[in-house]
């Protein structure tokens, strides 16, 4: 106790004890009602310029260990939460509810949304979870922060609708198409991502809309992935993909062509941001098909494919084509940045005259043939060589330099 005094009376202990005063003075004010009412405008100034909207603060309390806040935007979109903490320990607990109401102020939807959860941790382990209503579908999510870095990521989808989506994305689309599927990643914060990605669509009408124009804003992967100085950290990846779309058509604005049919992919994207390889099989067109696409340095550098016995009618649909022949087709390739070869066998096929006539104004009878094409691509062009054997006529195509006078060669043998 002597010493408690004499430290009081020390410069020192003058200057601690009268901080401590201040803090005491201060943390009596704030965690009282009538400090809760003298800093209330203060919060709501704070809000209104956080989320560049004028807010409502409708209720708002802070005592030593709890907490409860709930606000309103101009549009009555609402947000409320209540909890717990810890100064001590530096820990929180809390539950939150969000209800949007219309587009605008703390809603960037284009269309009603509300979820509500809990959130629990402290600084370096904070989860949250919850469920919501979005697009017409459901949400379920759980993200982990480290440090109030993003750790882990685990959302399933149920139901949502596409076309609303794509709204918010400001990309055209009439459909009705319905998502479902989930997203397991985990190992952000360690820069090793791992995990899994579900995607499955639902679609009973599909109406093709013009394709949007790029605005000429370059998005790459490395832009996506560098910092604000441009610069990309090392990370490594190994991630899963599932897909099964019921109709390609909702991809056609995100490859900038029609596209129809159904469509599934099996892939596995791994490496790192030196070297990252995305390898996947599909059956596409009713076929076996194997694709592995090498990205260097955060730029596509070498794509190959090998799809065999493609059904040719579901290949035609799949970019949006109505078929004028069937039959089975194999189809192989490799493409780099400066070029490659493609390599295309039709077997046991026919023309569909009704097709051609209306399509391409050519009248004839049914022809049965093969086919065999192949493809240099380079700087300078495309060069063909092929062959075409029907039941009327055979054609050698040696060294075509254009697409023009390749089809010009065929539809001569179709004659």
């Amino acid at each position: 106790m002597k010493r408690i005094r004499y430290f009081h009376h020390t410069l020192i202990g003058k200057i601690f004890f009268s901080f401590l005063g201040v803090i005491l003075a201060a943390a009596a004010v704030i965690f009282s009602p009538w400090g809760n009412r003298l800093t209330a405008p203060l919060i709501e100034k704070s809000l209104t310029s956080a989320f560049s909207t004028p807010i409502t603060l409708q209720e708002y309390g802070l005592t030593p260990n709890q907490f409860q806040l709930l606000f309103q935007d101009q549009y009555g979109n609402t947000f409320s939460t209540q909890g717990g903490f810890s100064l001590l320990t530096l820990r929180m607990y809390a539950h939150y509810r969000l209800s949007c109401f219309q587009h605008g102020g703390i809603n960037p939807l284009f269309s009603p949304f509300k979820t509500e959860g809990s959130l629990s941790g402290g600084i370096a382990s904070l989860l949250i979870q919850g469920n919501g209503d979005m697009f017409g579908g459901d949400l379920i999510y759980k993200i982990e922060l480290h440090r109030f870095h993003l750790a882990s990521l685990n959302l399933k989808a149920d139901k949502i609708a596409y076309t609303p989506l794509m709204q918010l994305l400001k990309y055209p689309s009439d459909t009705d198409t319905l998502l479902t599927g989930g997203i397991d990643l985990r190992g952000f914060d360690q820069r090793y991502v791992e995990g899994s990605i579900l995607l499955n669509s639902k679609t009973r009408r599909f109406n093709p809309t013009p394709i949007a124009k790029d605005n000429n804003e370059s998005v790459t992967l490395k832009s996506l992935l560098a910092d604000k100085y441009g610069d990309v950290k090392p990370f490594n990846v190994k991630v899963t993909i599932n897909t099964s779309l019921d109709h390609a058509g909702i991809l056609e604005q995100f490859v900038g062509m029609p596209l129809g049919g159904a469509l599934e992919l099996n892939a596995t994207l791994t490496g790192d941001q030196k070297l990252l390889r995305l390898k996947g099989n599909s059956d596409v067109a009713r076929s076996d098909t194997s694709i592995s696409l090498t990205i260097a340095d955060l730029e596509p550098s070498k794509l190959s494919f090998d799809c065999k016995h493609a059904d040719l009618e579901q290949t035609f649909k799949l970019f949006a084509l109505t078929p004028p022949i069937s039959g089975s087709g194999d189809l192989y390739g490799e493409l780099n940045t400066t070029g490659g070869s493609v390599n295309v066998i039709i077997t046991e096929a026919s023309t569909v005259p009704k097709v051609l006539f209306q399509e391409y104004q050519i009248t004839q009878p049914l022809i049965r043939f093969d086919a065999e094409v192949h493809a240099d691509l380079s700087k300078k062009g495309v060069h063909y060589r092929g062959s075409f054997q029907s039941d009327l006529s055979r054609m050698e195509t040696d060294n075509t330099t254009t697409h023009e006078q390749m089809l010009r060669d065929l539809l001569k043998s179709l004659h």
